[in-house]
């Protein structure tokens, strides 16, 4: 039987088109809590609290042929709003979160269905127009007109509309491709930090380091790939092993000072070693905090706020912790009165998240105004100065990629943000306190690892 192509297909695509190869040919089990934190899903009791003020029906067959059936059904009614329908035709299936009836002709009557999903994002993402454009194909083989626009409700309830026709050729261009994979066909690979989405993302780095692919440099563009290849550089050694000026003299596309960073790149990952292009600019305060952030996208919500309090030798970890996602303000405001006390205090992180994460929270409670701008003004992004001034012999420069370069470990083996959220949903549903420990462990030993990095780039010379 021909695998089924959903609107998850073409999300898989757009990260890693091996995601897809690959459950063609081992078969996939869908986790489902992990697509939606994924896929920028929300839980769907907070879905529902979305839609609590509109007349909805709700499928709730789990199995999907049973719920396809379901759905047609109430579409042949002519309810105004269906939640959580499924669309089938042919190989195709997909599941909206929700089905709208609009004024027009179909087979129905004179009306039709559109789709809408519900996602936290503030930006509309090209994946979520892709999905839209599915949803409308397969609504257009069901009722006998396809939509033209396509929607998003965000977590506050607003609605964005689209038109499909922006992505149309973007969309069938992508589906041909997913099509051709599921008939065997492979498609070059290209590793991306994506990929980490994958459950084979190990398979796509192994095949990437087997063939030496120019995919490994970190953050490389597939039009400098393509011209490193019409070169006739293939791999990462064959880039690595010349000089630079002979480099230059072979590729016209790429700028010089971006040439010479990625060949200095291709050296490093070579020779298995990192460059110091210059002293990491960092201060050398003996008193200083480090923090990190735990959010659930799942329920729009922060339910941990990690600070290692650092003064000379000591140090002290505290968790500002809401065990309810009901308790975030609570958390917060602990949080904000904590760092009060630190004026002046280099305040360390690792990434830009937490300080998206402080602006909105700020706006949202109308936090202390000075403390706010103590944590905008005295913040330190470990992340920025590392990349200014050394190169790793890495694909990716995530906190645990280079925290694990210099040597530093988590306490566990499958420690990730995505598990983290995981962890704190399973504490929600069952109260397992070991779930919960588990999220507070591994938020620690984020920012020793955060506090490690900025020890290790001290002392590079």
């Amino acid at each position: 039987m021909r695998p089924r192509i959903s609107e998850h297909t073409f999300y898989q695509y757009l990260k890693c088109p091996s995601w897809v190869a690959h459950d063609a040919k081992a078969g996939h089990l869908e986790d489902v809590l992990r697509a939606r934190l994924q896929e920028d899903g929300l839980l769907p009791e907070v879905e529902r609290q979305l839609l609590a003020n509109r007349k909805v029906v709700e499928i709730v067959e789990e199995d999907m042929d049973a719920a396809a059936v379901k759905t047609i059904e109430e579409m042949h009614k002519g309810v105004q709003t269906i939640y959580r329908g499924v669309l089938e035709h042919g190989h195709f299936v997909a599941r909206p979160d929700i089905l709208e009836r609009v004024e027009g002709k179909s087979i129905f009557g004179n009306y039709y269905y559109v789709a809408c999903d519900i996602k936290r994002s503030r930006h509309l993402k090209d994946e979520y127009k892709m999905k839209g454009c599915f949803y409308a194909e397969v609504l257009g083989l069901i009722q006998g007109l396809r939509p033209v626009q396509g929607y998003v409700m965000r977590t506050n309830g607003e609605i964005e509309s689209y038109l499909l026709e922006e992505v149309a050729t973007r969309y069938h261009l992508t589906l041909d491709a997913i099509e051709r994979i599921l008939d065997g066909e492979e498609e070059p690979h290209f590793l991306t930090s994506d990929c980490k989405q994958s459950p084979w993302f190990h398979e796509c780095k192994k095949d990437a380091i087997a063939c030496d692919d120019l995919s490994r440099l970190n953050r490389i563009w597939r039009s400098e790939v393509k011209e490193f290849n019409q070169a006739g550089f293939m791999t990462v050694t064959e880039l690595a092993a010349l000089h630079p000026d002979l480099v230059a003299s072979k590729v016209s596309g790429v700028s010089r000072d971006r040439l010479e960073f990625l060949h200095l790149q291709a050296r490093a990952i070579a020779d298995k070693r990192h460059f110091v292009l210059r002293p990491v600019d960092l201060p050398l305060d003996a008193t200083a905090l480090v923090v990190d952030v735990e959010s659930d996208p799942l329920r729009d919500a922060h339910y941990l706020f990690g600070v290692l309090e650092v003064n000379g030798k000591d140090e002290k970890f505290h968790a500002f912790l809401a065990k309810d996602p009901k308790d975030e303000q609570k958390a917060w405001e602990e949080f904000v009165a904590f760092i009060r006390g630190y004026i002046g205090t280099p305040i360390y992180h690792y990434g830009w998240s937490e300080q998206e994460v402080f602006r909105s929270l700020g706006e949202k409670y109308g936090s202390d105004r000075e403390v706010l701008a103590m944590l905008e003004e005295q913040s330190i992004d470990i992340l920025i100065r590392l990349r200014e001034a050394v190169v790793f012999p890495l694909s990716f420069y995530s906190l645990k990629d280079i925290a694990q370069y210099i040597g530093f470990r988590w306490r566990h083996d499958d420690a990730s943000g995505l598990n983290s959220v995981l962890w704190f949903e399973e504490w929600l549903k069952s109260g397992n306190k070991q779930s919960l420990q588990d999220v507070v462990d591994y938020n620690e030993d984020d920012v020793r690892a955060t506090w490690a990095l900025r020890n290790w780039a001290l002392q590079q010379k």
